[in-house]
This record gives C-alpha cells, sequence and structure tokens, in this order.
C-alpha cells in the first residue's frame, strides 16, 4: 500500500509539471503574438499620421498653385476658381478634422511621430 502512495505521489508531481510547463510554454507564446501584433500596430498608426499630414500639405500646395493661376485657364471653363479653390478648402478641412480626430485617440496618438503636431489648424497653412 506504501508502494502505491509513493506512485500516486510521483504521477501527482510528474503531471503538476506537466501542467506547469504548458503554461510557461503558452504564456511565452501569447507574449510573442501579442508584441508582433503591438509593433504592427504601432508601425501603421505611425505611418497613418504621417500620411494624413502629408496629404494636407499637398492640399494647401494646391491651394497655393490654383491661387496663381489667371482666371483665364482653360482648367476653369467648366469650373470657376473660385468654385475649385472653395472644393480644396474643404477637402483641407476634412483631412485637418481626420487628423484631429485620430489624434485625440489615446490608442493611436501614443505612435505618432514627435516631429508632428498634436492638433492641426486651418490657419497653419499659408494658403488657407
Amino acid at each position: 500500500m506504501e508502494e502505491f502512495k509513493e506512485e500516486i505521489k510521483f504521477g501527482k508531481s510528474f503531471i503538476y509539471w506537466i501542467i506547469a510547463v504548458m503554461f510557461v510554454v503558452g504564456g511565452i507564446t501569447w507574449f510573442f503574438n501579442t508584441a508582433s501584433k503591438t509593433a504592427s500596430t504601432a508601425l501603421i498608426h505611425y505611418e497613418e499620421f504621417q500620411e494624413l499630414y502629408n496629404t494636407c500639405e499637398k492640399i494647401n500646395t494646391d491651394i497655393c498653385n490654383m491661387k496663381d493661376l489667371p482666371e483665364t485657364d482653360k482648367m476653369f471653363e467648366s469650373f470657376s476658381k473660385a468654385q475649385r479653390i472653395n472644393t480644396l478648402k474643404t477637402n483641407l478641412n476634412r483631412w485637418v478634422e481626420d487628423y484631429n480626430a485620430k489624434s485625440k485617440m489615446w490608442n493611436r496618438v501614443l505612435w505618432k511621430s514627435s516631429q508632428l503636431p498634436y492638433q492641426l489648424s486651418t490657419q497653419q497653412f499659408n494658403c488657407y
């Protein structure tokens, strides 16, 4: 009987060790999987903010270029210069609002470049 108890004790210890090893391996797997997803998300958000800012800069440049064109340009046969500039300003407003909304999201702002402003304003673009 004593020998049987000794075998049961050894069996329990062995099972506990197997369970502990499975928990450790599962934890390590979970950690590396989560770290990989976090790195991917960080890179995507970093690039997203840079892309939004670059789009705003591009629209601002388009507004400057449009203001420099004469009213008699062939481009303005189907729509007026003022209409085109107004459309570009509306687009710039939309992109600035999108940037600012995403900048207020705590899970996204953590990954924004420190060289980019926290919030944008249409007034900071010289051709607006």
